[in-house]
Parts: structure tokens; C-alpha cells; sequence
């Protein structure tokens, strides 16, 4: 049977009509027009990821080609872990869900604690708006003064129980840098721990510099605190003086365990999508929320709350994770034996 022109003709424009997208993958922005994303919370209410992930929310579509809706969802369970395994076996991978997610998944990873369903190394990061500065502090009366009298000095740490960042840390360096850290537990809450410090029960304890600097002010001010040092490898930038705790490490295998402990403060309040989700999707949300941590509206929303902020590039996060995966099997068991006191 021979195909006139005219009919080959007709035949191809039906064929346009009934495919209009055949050959032309969509833009972002033709993609996420009229689109609500969700942004998943790894926790409940009323947190700081809960806070950070809503003032996300509210400026992140602005910003997005196409300008979405976001609405933010919370699924607290498994400490977290819940959130991520969602994102990697659940979630679409079409560039439709983001997830806050909490900072210690990678070590959690490593250390093959049960339940894990995700691998970081697969997720698309995004980038943050806040990382969190651990630090530890004490009273002006204490003879720890210094990054060296920790491992000069017998230094009590007041601490909320087996499981808290004071405990699991000050163990940690104990072992494996010789620090002399005697911990005072028991206390309910960091609140209650810093008191005891102030009333002489133990010589300091930690807490989140960004808390410390507003919580307890006066202590700052007046200089009833020293702040002996911080648990991030970047400076704080009010206080430049404050060392950091890797300095204690003398060798890279002792340094390696350290990040495998304290990149969690590195990680900050990190942000990814799931594996898999279109690049082209992932670049435009990324170049979104770099654009968002610059823009005076979202700025002064985030001073309104009271929020503060410290952005970081999907490459550090990318960074942190790869250079907790590159810990030997030797440093990985070290921090297997003190991450279960």
C-alpha cells in the first residue's frame, strides 16, 4: 500500500497531539508549576528542626522555577532513622519530596545500627541553614581552664544520662585522646545540667554555643564561663579564641575517630532529597535554597523568629559524609566500642 504525503503528513500531527511532550523533556520549572512539594521533619513539634524546617517552608518555593507550594509534614520515629528510610524506599523520586534529616544518620550507618534501610552516600544533599556548635563549657572557679587541662586535669562534666552527647562524647575522648573527664549524671535536661554547674555541682558541661550565647548571656558577658572548646572544626565567629577539641587528636587515626563522632555538628540541620530524583530537579532546588539564605525577606523572617542561621553547600555536606566512609575498619571498631556506652 503506498502512503500519500498529505496522509503521512496528517499522520504525524495526531501523533504530535497524542504526545505532546515526545521528544521535549520538561524544564524544571514547566515541571514544578503548580506543584506542592513536601518537606519532611525527622521529629516531632516544637523542636529546632521542627522551627528551621517550617521557616524553609514558608521561603523555599519562592525560589524553586515554577514556584511551588511546600508544605511541611512531620514523621518523628526510630530517633530519625524513620525519615530517612523513607526518603530512600517511599518517597517519589521525582524531585517532589525534600527531608530534613537528623545529623547522625551517617555514623548510625556505619556503626550498622538496626533498621537502617538508606545509604547517605546515595542521598542528594541540598544544603542546610543552620549547623549547630557544640561546645563545653565551664565555671571561672574550676581549675579547667583550657583545651590542655582536659588532659591535664581530672575535669567533672555535668551530663543527662548514658545517651546524651556529653556522655557519649566525653567517653569518647577519654578513650581515645586521654582526656580526664569524670561525668556527673543524672541531671534532666541541659537546662538543669548547666545549674549545676553554676551551683559548683560539676566543672561544666556542654551546650550549643548558638543556646549558650542567648540562654545564658550574662555568663558570656560577665565572664563567669570559659568556653575551653568547640566540637566543629570551623571557628565560632563571635569567639575565634575558642579552640577546637580536634586539636587533642595526635594522629590522623585519632582524628578519624573524632569526625566520626562530632560530624554530626558538621551536618548541622541537613537537608536532601532521595536517591534517584532527575538532576536537572535536584540542581534548580539546590541553586533554590542557596538563593534563599540570601534574601532579605527570608533573613529578616528567620531574625523575627529568633533563628539563627549558618548555611551550608550540598558539597560540604557531601564532604562530611565522604570523610566519615573513609575511617579504617580499626578506627570504625574504636568508635563501635564507645558508641555503645
Amino acid at each position: 500500500m503506498v502512503i500519500s504525503a498529505a496522509y503521512r503528513f496528517t499522520l504525524a500531527c495526531l501523533c504530535a497531539l497524542a504526545m505532546p511532550h515526545a521528544g521535549h523533556a520538561q524544564t524544571p520549572a514547566e515541571f514544578y508549576r503548580g506543584k506542592t512539594l513536601s518537606l519532611i521533619i525527622p521529629n516531632a513539634p516544637g523542636g529546632s528542626f521542627d522551627l528551621y524546617a517550617r521557616l524553609t517552608a514558608n521561603h523555599l518555593g519562592r525560589f524553586i522555577p515554577g514556584n511551588p507550594s511546600i508544605v511541611a509534614q512531620n514523621m518523628p520515629g526510630a530517633a530519625g532513622m524513620q525519615a530517612a528510610n523513607y526518603l530512600t524506599n517511599i518517597a517519589p523520586k521525582d524531585g517532589t519530596v525534600l527531608s530534613v534529616l537528623v545529623p547522625n544518620i551517617t555514623l548510625a550507618q556505619i556503626l550498622g545500627v538496626q533498621s537502617i534501610g538508606y545509604d547517605t552516600r546515595r542521598f542528594n544533599w541540598i544544603g542546610r541553614i543552620i549547623a549547630t556548635t557544640a561546645t563545653l563549657f565551664t565555671w571561672h572557679t574550676s581549675g579547667t581552664q583550657t583545651l590542655a587541662d582536659l588532659k591535664a586535669k581530672e575535669t567533672m562534666i555535668a551530663s543527662t544520662g548514658a545517651l546524651s552527647q556529653a556522655n557519649i562524647v566525653s567517653t569518647m575522648l577519654n578513650g581515645v585522646v586521654g582526656t580526664r573527664i569524670k561525668l556527673i549524671r543524672g541531671y534532666r535536661g541541659s537546662g538543669e545540667a548547666a545549674l549545676g554547674v553554676e551551683r559548683g555541682e560539676a566543672d561544666g558541661t556542654l551546650m550549643p554555643w548558638e543556646f549558650l550565647k542567648s540562654a545564658h548571656a550574662d555568663w558570656v558577658h560577665d565572664k563567669k564561663i570559659s568556653i575551653v572548646t568547640r566540637f566543629v572544626r570551623r571557628p565560632i565567629p563571635e569567639r575565634p579564641d575558642v579552640p577546637s577539641v580536634y586539636d587533642l587528636a595526635e594522629t590522623p587515626e585519632q582524628a578519624n575517630v573524632l569526625r566520626l563522632f562530632l560530624g554530626a555538628d558538621e551536618m548541622g540541620h541537613p537537608i536532601a532529597m532521595p536517591p534517584d530524583v532527575p538532576r536537572d530537579r535536584v540542581e534548580a532546588v539546590r541553586n533554590a535554597l542557596a538563593a534563599m539564605v540570601r534574601d532579605p525577606e527570608f533573613r529578616n523572617d528567620a531574625k523575627r523568629r529568633q533563628l539563627d542561621l549558618l548555611p551550608g553547600r550540598h558539597d560540604e555536606l557531601e564532604k562530611t559524609v565522604a570523610e566519615a566512609f573513609a575511617a579504617s575498619a580499626a578506627e570504625i571498631e574504636i568508635a563501635r566500642r564507645f558508641f555503645k556506652q
